[in-house]
Order: structure tokens, then sequence, then C-alpha cells
């Protein structure tokens, strides 16, 4: 905890050290009332498992700057939830990045296969379709992104990122701004 997980460290699973590093430095927040104190760490290891170092670094972080919104120490699930939340936009990266790696490869696939000129009416058939499936795959991602509720998610998350609280009511209109005193200048 000492030290901020490194990029290549977004992937890497937490240990049971970590886990237990984390809930040390959380159990400095006030408790809700348990009976049986290792029925309650058991919990936290079956609720941690599988989450990576840095989002369990950065979910402790957050807690304890009070992003839940209560000053109590979390319960199991909670803590999973808040890990699950700050893994959330790397998670999205890195199945876009996987997505565009996969269009490209077949991009690249279909250049050297018209470079070679071996092409077979069957080949041609075949790179049409690819292009076609390509095409339309890079249109749904297109799409997805410029979707009102994916801008939106993005802005949030960019809020939230900079500990601020976002809402769309305070945007103002075009109409009312820069735009309007424009027009009157036009």
């Amino acid at each position: 905890m000492n030290q901020l997980a490194k990029t290549e460290d977004f992937t890497a699973k937490a240990t049971q050290e970590e886990m237990l590093e984390c809930l040390t430095l959380l159990s400095g927040l006030r408790s809700r009332a348990s009976d049986n104190a290792g029925v309650n760490v058991a919990l936290y290891y079956i609720a941690l498992k599988g989450v990576t170092r840095h989002g369990l670094q950065v979910a402790t972080e957050n807690i304890i700057q009070g992003s839940l919104g209560h000053p109590f120490l979390p319960d199991p699930p909670e803590l999973r939830q808040e890990c699950n939340r700050v893994m959330k936009p790397i998670l999205e990266a890195q199945a876009r990045d996987a997505e565009n790696a996969r269009i490209l490869k077949g991009q690249k696939e279909m250049l050297e296969a018209m470079r070679s000129g071996n092409w077979t009416p069957e080949s041609r058939a075949r790179a049409s379709e690819k292009w076609q499936t390509a095409k339309e795959a890079m249109r749904e991602h297109r799409d997805q992104e410029n979707a009102y509720d994916a801008a939106m998610a993005r802005l949030q998350t960019l809020a939230e990122s900079n500990g601020k609280e976002f809402s769309a009511d305070s945007f103002t209109n075009a109409s009312t701004g820069t735009f309007k005193q424009a027009g009157r200048a036009a």
C-alpha cells in the first residue's frame, strides 16, 4: 500500500497479505457491531477473491477519503463493489484495445492478401466478407462510443476521478451561451 500500483500491475491479483494490509488500514474507520472477528476476515477474503492489486489499493484510498458516503468500515460486498468500480474503466479500455487490435489484424491480413496478387474468386469473396464484417464492427464501435449514454458515462467517470460530483443539470444550453452571441454578431 506504500507504493501506488504501476501500469503493469493493473491485472496483477492482490495477495492475502495485501488484502490484510488494506483491511488493517480500513480498520481505522468506525466499525459496526460484530460477533466474530475471525468470520469477518474470512468474509472479506471471500469477497476480495480475484480483485487486482491496483483496484484494491485505489478502492481503499477512495473509501478512506469518503467515497462510500458513510464513515464506517465497509461491509465485504461494499469493498468488492468499490474495487469493481475502480477497475471498470480500465477493463473497458482493455476490451476496446483488444477489439481494435482484432480489427487491425484482419485489415492487415486483407492488405497482405491484396498485395500478393494471388486472388481466386473464393479468396475475393472471403476478403470482401471480412472487410464488410470489420467495417460493421468499426461502425458499431463508433456508434457505441458516440452514444449519449456512453458520453455521459465518460463524463461521470472523469468527474469522479477528479473528485467532483457529476450533474448534467450544470450544463448550459448553447442557445444561451456563446453561440447565441456569435449568431447576433453575424
